[in-house]
Formats: C-alpha cells, structure tokens, sequence
C-alpha cells in the first residue's frame, strides 16, 4: 500500500536526512513530502539540496518551502536582508558553500526559488508552518503558510487534518493536536529528524550521531481524524 510520507525540517543535516530514509525505504507508488527548510543552521545545507535534486528514490518527491527558504531568497534584495539570513543559520549555509554566494550553482537558486506552499490530498494538508483555519487552501497567504506557528493551529475548514513543521516540540516527538500534527523535533539542534506516516500515525527519526527510531503518535489532546 502506498505512503504519504512527511519529513520535517532537516536544516542542513544531511546524514540525519540519509540515515532517516535508509530506515524508511520509501518505494516506488509512495510520495515523501518534504515540508521545507532544507538550509541554514546545520553542517551541509549544500549536501541536503544535492541530495534532493538527484533524489535517489524511487518514491514520488514533492518539496515545500520553510521560512528559511524564502529567507535565503529575500538575502539578495539587500544587505539588510543578506545579515539577517547570516543571524539566523545563513552563514552556517555559507559555510558549506565555501564562504561565498557566488559558489552557490544556478541550480540551488532555483530548488530554494520553487518550494510549493503546500501540498494537499483528499484527506491531508502538508504545509511547512500552518494554515488559517478559516480560509480555503487556494486562498491562503502563501508566504504565511511558511511562518505560522503550531501553538496557534486550528482546525481547517475543511476537516483535513494538517501535517506542519516549523515550530520546534522539545520533547523530541511529533505532537498530535487532532487536528493537526507538528513533526520539526530539532534535528539541528541536537534533536531528530522526524518522518511521519499520518495515515497510521507512526514515526521514525534519525540524528546526526547516526542514531535512530521509531515509535507510534500519542496525541496531546482532542481526537484525531482517521484517514481511510
């Protein structure tokens, strides 16, 4: 049967990111979602996006944008922008691009550039940040789908349960809401990088000492919608 598969935000770590699929497998009739920041803070953001743009799996691949991606994209317009994406993990992101922009390809630009906003099915809303509970999907603010925070997820109009990252759980698991479940567990913070099955509510995670595990979602408080 085939997955839907989530991948929360991977930050630069690239053998969290490795490690995490070896465990997974992704097959072909699967898809993995990656909910966006693949730059900034971690050891090899130029590593991530390599990886991604000649992704070797037979598995579907569909790409969001983070925060952190339209950051870097935004560091061009001035150098007002330029320092604050260095303050908050660009320089990091330099660093694996040998200390210069200009080392940074073409191809790079355009993976950050072509993130979607979101990625919705019949049942389920991939988004990188959240969702405005009240607006339909092709209404939202593409942008503030990037930056909204998970302590302030609703529901959805409609009734699909949301899958996000972003917001940091400090406990180190994926957090169920019900409505909507949050899977950035630090990976570049020392925690892990998480992927979720959010039809069968289980998880696997990998870090950068090259640790893994898996475990089943325990929601934090309401009813989780069942996927059929």
């Amino acid at each position: 049967m085939s997955r839907k598969l989530a991948i929360g935000d991977v930050h630069g770590c690239l053998t969290s990111l490795k490690n995490l699929l070896d465990l997974v497998k992704p097959e072909a009739g699967d898809r993995v979602i990656m909910l966006g920041d693949y730059v900034d803070r971690g050891p090899d953001s130029k590593g991530v996006i390599d990886y991604l743009i000649n992704w070797p799996w037979k598995a579907k691949l569909t790409l969001l944008k983070g925060n952190h991606e339209l950051i870097m994209e935004d560091s061009v317009l001035s150098e007002e922008h330029f320092s604050y994406w260095c303050d908050v993990g660009g320089l990091e992101t330099l660093i694996s691009y040998n200390t210069r922009v200009e080392h940074i390809p073409l191809s790079h630009w355009e993976f950050v550039l072509d993130g979607r906003p979101y990625h919705e099915t019949k049942k389920i809303i991939f988004v990188h940040g959240g969702v405005d509970p009240k607006v339909p999907m092709d209404e939202q603010d593409f942008d503030e789908l990037s930056w909204r925070r998970f302590s302030n997820a609703r529901a959805h109009q409609s009734g699909k349960l949301v899958v996000c990252g972003h917001t940091i759980q400090r406990g180190g698991v994926p957090v169920d809401k019900g409505h909507t479940i949050c899977i950035d567990t630090a990976a570049c913070r020392g925690g892990w990088l998480t992927c979720l099955d959010a039809k069968k509510r289980r998880y696997w995670q990998a870090n950068e000492k090259g640790k893994t595990r898996q475990g089943v979602l325990k929601k934090r408080k309401g009813v989780s919608p069942k996927i059929p």
